[in-house]
């Protein structure tokens, strides 16, 4: 899944809190070794000043006894601590500040109770300054000396304040000794804390690193994996914003962006260093900027494709070490990358055309089911444009198929440069592309069809000796001309036989054809038996504009019909009659007269069996037209079938148009799918069947009406309850 800027700077959180918590495990630790540096210091210098008080024969008895017990005192408290050391007691602050002013305090007592600095004893003193730089760290180290100076000046002795003028060069050097071994572990200690603090980042660097790869591997969307290695290389790194691009014979091409603060990207347009992206992915090696503020480095990942990371930022330098982050990302990131990258080739070559390099047929209708299952479909225009080359089997029959297929390439350039970048472009088929405009009506696709004809003539294109490439486009909109999707190809189709028709080399729209068929009069069986299920959605259009009640009816009715057919288990050729006999149930109001006050005209099954079986549609869509207002339990109808006898396609019909008009408000209010079920089911085994019945109210209870069934706008005063539809 995609990782926007406020989730990559939360996971930044996360890595400076992880590396917060080793670095108090680290000071921790080193707390700990502190303290058992200082027992075996403490070891080592009571076991020397033990011997030195009692070989020292200047020393009386009774002095030896109390500096022996003092010894004895700071044993003990070294015998304490190295038991708790051993059991694994953690040192905290106050337990390493408590041990330091105890070891001062010894020291101080050894140096009180003897000849003062003059005797060997104030060498203890140089334990809390040794040992304070392993605990704290140089300050505290120096710190710690300048006690143990005013101690050595204050408590008694040899040298003091008072006597500092007999001998100053002895006491100035005695301090500078303590002075100097303070800086000298201090300097040793600061060192090994920069290793640490070094440590630290690397291990907080190394989880980083473990987490992104984690992303990186679990994603396979391509856009995903770019946003987060790109995402993460700005916010690992000093850089202020950061782009990763693509380096490939074709040019270079922006593919991600991200900011340090999570703000909007920089826009793709954006001016690059092509010569130092260039250089980066002809060497192999990182590039730094002349002034230090930009970063390039490449990730090679074969297929003649080169993924560069470029950072910028607007104060400072880049270092090395953000040389050694953003490789130690790019090498982490290398193989998920190079996955990603397989995984979204092959993703393209399932749903592009390998011969134009636009989408192909499947990925257009996954497009349009997507644009058509989205909530705000019914508010949101979109058209589909069919485009054919026109006389293309004549190129490839004269000039052969490598000449055809580039033609083809040629139209289809034509057709992308046409179109706005928001559009799909597919082939359609051999000779044909689809253009799928989205969040566009039917004048804004019209005229976008007319520049197409208009771009293919300018660009002139040779065909065939003497011939340039034309087109012939037909246009279809929703929610004008198409409820769903397939209706929507239909009605594109539809347009595009009517372009071709006339003559080719034009662009003509679904309302033209159905004009036509409304206009033709006598002639409709004649069109409908040249062209057949070429304009049957147009002709089931042209009988619904019979009425204002009667708009979008025949589409709704094929929805809703072959929801019901794929419930009551018809197979795939019965669904495509089913859905033949269900856009042309009505066809026979286009010869009777029209009826303002009656939605149905008395004998309309009867004429539109007529023209059906004239125009030679295949007999079950016939017996459908001419049997769909037959009464499962026959009465009221004389001669009619009854029962099984009924064609199943014409008991569906019956169901599905009583279901329509119900939820469309065809002659009453317009009622929910459960509403209008319950009213069918009262009905079950008199007017429908109830098997049918059951099929229509597992779709219901699939709530896919609720969600999917295209809505009408009908007028506000419906005809009477008596006379809506059978």
């Amino acid at each position: 899944m995609k990782k926007e800027p406020g989730a990559i700077s939360e996971a930044r959180r996360w890595q400076d809190l992880r590396a917060r918590a080793i670095d108090a495990t680290f000071d921790a630790d080193r707390r700990r070794v502190g303290e058992r540096v200082a027992v075996v210091f403490r070891w080592l210098f009571l076991i020397v000043l033990g011997l030195l008080n009692n070989v020292n024969p200047h020393t009386g008895t009774n002095a030896k006894v109390t500096i022996d017990l003092v010894l004895l005192a700071w044993a003990v408290m070294n015998v304490v601590v190295n038991v708790l050391l051993v059991r694994g007691y953690q040192p905290g602050k106050q337990f390493s500040l408590s041990t330091m002013t105890l070891d001062i305090l010894f020291a101080a007592t050894l140096v009180y109770l003897s000849d003062g600095f003059s005797s060997p004893f104030f060498l203890a003193l140089f334990l809390a300054v040794i040992t304070n730089a392993v605990r704290f760290g140089a300050t505290a180290s120096f710190i710690s000396a300048l006690i143990v100076a005013g101690i050595y000046l204050f408590i008694g002795g040899s040298f003091t304040p008072a006597n500092f003028t007999l001998d100053p060069n002895a006491t100035i050097g005695t301090m500078f000794l303590f002075l100097v071994v303070a800086l000298t572990t201090g300097y040793m200690t600061r060192e090994l804390e920069r290793e640490r603090r070094s440590a630290v980042e690397r291990a907080a660097e190394a989880d980083s690193l473990r987490e992104v790869s984690m992303s990186l591997v679990s994603n396979t969307d391509i856009k995903d994996v770019f946003d987060v290695l790109i995402g993460n290389a700005v916010q690992m790194t000093t850089a202020d914003r950061g782009r990763l691009i693509f380096s490939s014979h074709e040019g270079f091409t922006v593919v991600s962006s991200a900011n340090r603060d999570g703000s909007t990207p920089a826009p793709e347009g954006e001016p690059i260093d092509e010569h130092q992206l260039s250089q980066a992915s002809g060497t192999g090696e990182a590039v730094f900027a002349v002034d230090g503020k930009g970063l390039v480095i490449p990730i090679a990942s074969g297929d003649d494709v080169t993924a560069i990371v470029c950072l910028n930022k607007a104060t400072g330098v880049f270092t090395n070490q953000d040389l050694f982050t953003v490789n130690a990302l790019s090498g982490s990131s290398a193989v998920p990358l190079a996955n990603a990258l397989r995984f979204q080739r092959s993703r393209q070559e399932a749903t592009t055309d390998g011969l134009t390099g636009v989408a192909n047929v499947r990925e257009l209708r996954r497009r349009l089911d997507a644009a058509f299952a989205r909530p705000d479909r019914r508010e949101t225009p979109l058209s589909l444009l069919l485009i054919d080359f026109d006389f293309f089997k004549s190129v490839n029959d004269q000039l052969g198929h490598q000449h055809g297929d580039l033609v083809l390439q040629m139209g289809t350039r034509i057709v992308r440069a046409a179109a706005r970048a928001q559009d799909l472009v597919a082939r359609y088929g051999g000779d044909e592309l689809a253009v799928m405009v989205a969040d566009t009506n039917a004048i804004g696709a019209q005229r976008l069809a007319y520049r197409i004809v208009d771009a293919v003539h300018a660009a002139a294109v040779s065909t065939t000796p003497g011939q340039h490439l034309t087109f012939s486009v037909g246009v279809a909109s929703y929610p004008e001309d198409a409820f769903t999707a397939s209706e929507l190809i239909a009605a594109a189709d539809q347009a595009l036989y009517l372009a071709k028709r006339e003559g080719k080399d034009r662009a003509c729209t679904f309302p033209q054809l159905v004009t036509e068929l409304e206009l033709a009069d006598g002639n409709l069986i004649s069109m409908l038996s040249e062209a057949g299920p070429q304009v049957m959605v147009a002709a089931a259009h042209a009988a619904d504009h019979r009425n204002p009640l009667a708009q979008g009816h025949s589409s709704r009715v094929a929805w809703i019909a072959d929801a019901v057919g794929r419930r009551s288990g018809l197979l795939p050729n019965q669904l495509e009659d089913l859905q033949t006999a269900a856009f042309l149930h009505d066809v026979g109001h286009m010869t009777l007269a029209a009826d303002g006050e009656n939605l149905e005209a008395p004998g309309h099954a009867a004429e539109g069996a007529r023209i059906v079986e004239g125009a030679r549609f295949p007999p079950d869509v016939v017996a459908a037209v001419r049997n769909h207002h037959d009464r499962w339990d026959g009465v009221d109808q004389a001669g009619g079938m009854t029962g099984e006898q009924i064609p199943v396609m014409a008991r569906i019909l019956a169901v599905t148009e009583k279901f329509e008009a119900l939820t469309a408000g065809r002659g009453g209010p317009r009622l929910t799918s459960k509403e209008a079920l319950d009213q069918i089911v009262a009905r079950s085994g008199l007017e429908f069947d109830p098997a049918i019945i059951e099929a229509l109210g597992r779709a219901v209870r699939e709530n896919i009406f609720e969600v999917s069934l295209p809505n009408v706008a009908l007028p506000a005063t419906p005809v009477a309850p008596a006379a809506a539809t059978a």
